[in-house]
């Protein structure tokens, strides 16, 4: 089984995605530690280095070297369904699961980790809240694709493995 991990930053993909990953006796892999590990850049270094559109492409290369993996819990990063057909390649090729996190945990979270993240990094901290707002809104529309909706503070871990034996159909 395939399950990617989908949610905006600080939802908690790569927590909810480690320990799901040791529940299914799965390999779990974040793809920002990926892009990295691969680049010899942190995230924001590489962003600020070669900018967005770049970063995209590295991601998507990423992605593409990752769909026939098995028993792999995979955790996106924010904007991996949003770009080209990546929310369609990652349905078509394993179990797509989105982190549908509060905005204020989002916020909580991400407090003194914003200049980590390129895309907050320069957005005036009175002005966060209304963009990341926003900005999860926008993504919405790609999130709402998934497969299985996880309310992450709401429900147990185990809610969710069980929705994903039965989608998968495998009792592993």
């Amino acid at each position: 089984m395939l399950i990617f991990l989908l949610g905006y930053m600080g939802s908690g993909k790569t927590v909810i995605g480690q320990k799901l990953a040791e529940a299914l006796h799965c390999r779990f892999l974040d793809m920002d530690e990926m892009i990295e590990i691969s680049t010899g850049f942190s995230i924001s270094d590489y962003f600020e280095k070669f900018g967005e559109a770049a970063f995209r492409k590295k991601e998507r290369e990423i992605l593409l070297n990752h769909l026939l993996d098995k028993d792999t819990v995979i955790a996106t990063g924010g904007g991996t369904p949003c770009f080209e057909d990546n929310m369609e390649l990652m349905n078509r090729h394993g179990i797509t699961v989105f982190l549908d996190t509060p905005i204020e945990t989002i916020m909580e979270r991400l407090k003194g980790k914003i200049e980590h993240r390129p895309l907050l990094n320069n957005i005036p901290h009175e002005q966060l809240p209304e963009f990341i707002r926003e900005h999860l809104r926008a993504r919405r529309v790609y999130y709402d694709r998934a497969k299985i909706k996880f309310a992450g503070e709401e429900e147990d871990l185990e809610v969710l493995v069980k929705a994903l034996v039965t989608l998968a159909g495998d009792p592993f």
